[in-house]
Formats: structure tokens, C-alpha cells, sequence
């Protein structure tokens, strides 16, 4: 199969390579946009972290999200974690935006499992409706 590649004025040619290249670069800048500005929330926010206040807060959410005590202890460690983090001196250029996307895989993992609770009891509830049925059958 015989495929011509279609031009596009910004790029020399519109192929699947010109296409990554462009979707990388894309990609990227939007980490390092969003990791400055969750480095300059962090920096705004020390004084509420301080008085406990964003801490208290935070936790009310997760907690009306449907997280256990446990699961919100574990999101506050998280964002513990990276405050403490993102005050030490950098060492390399990088580091700010890998570990952004380490504690964002942490807290995706955390909001999920509420989710993921209901999906399985409501299985689970599936499946004994239907074992139900059958009996009945």
C-alpha cells in the first residue's frame, strides 16, 4: 500500500515521525508548565500547610470522595512527601518534573480506589443477583 504523505505548512512533511516529534514537544512543555505550577501553588500555599488549615481541608475531601482513614493518611504522607521534596536544592533539571509525575501516579492510585471498591461490590452484587436467578430456575 502506497501512502503520500500530506503536507501541512508548519512542518516539511505530515508523517507519523513529524507527528511524534510535534506530540512530544507538546507533551513536554505541558509537564514542565504544569510542574511550575504546582512548585508555585506549593510555594503559596507553605503558610495554610503551616497552620494545618490546606491539610484539614484536603483530607475532608478525600475522605467525602470516598477514601478510608487509611487512604487519606497515605495522601497526606504523599503530599508531605513532596512539599518536603521540592525544598531541598535541586540537583538536576529534571527532577522537579519526574517527581511531580511520581506523586500524580500516588495520587491517581489513592483517588481510584473508591472507585474500585464500588465497581467490585457492585460485582459482586451482580453475580449473586444471577446466581439467584438460577437457583430459582
Amino acid at each position: 500500500m502506497n501512502r503520500s504523505p500530506v503536507t501541512c505548512p508548519s512542518l516539511q512533511v505530515l508523517n507519523r515521525r513529524n507527528l511524534l516529534h510535534t506530540g512530544t514537544a507538546a507533551f513536554v512543555t505541558g509537564s514542565l508548565v504544569q510542574t511550575t505550577q504546582a512548585v508555585a501553588h506549593t510555594n503559596q500555599s507553605d503558610d495554610q500547610a503551616v497552620s494545618g488549615e490546606a491539610t484539614t481541608a484536603d483530607r475532608v475531601a478525600v475522605l467525602a470522595a470516598g477514601m478510608t482513614e487509611q487512604e487519606a493518611d497515605c495522601w497526606e504522607w504523599t503530599a508531605k512527601a513532596a512539599g518536603a521534596f521540592f525544598e531541598l536544592p535541586e540537583l538536576h533539571p529534571m527532577d522537579a518534573s519526574e517527581v511531580a509525575s511520581a506523586i500524580h501516579i500516588i495520587q491517581n492510585k489513592l483517588l481510584s480506589r473508591p472507585t474500585y471498591r464500588n465497581y467490585l461490590a457492585a460485582h459482586k452484587a451482580n453475580a449473586e443477583a444471577n446466581a439467584a436467578k438460577v437457583e430459582k430456575q
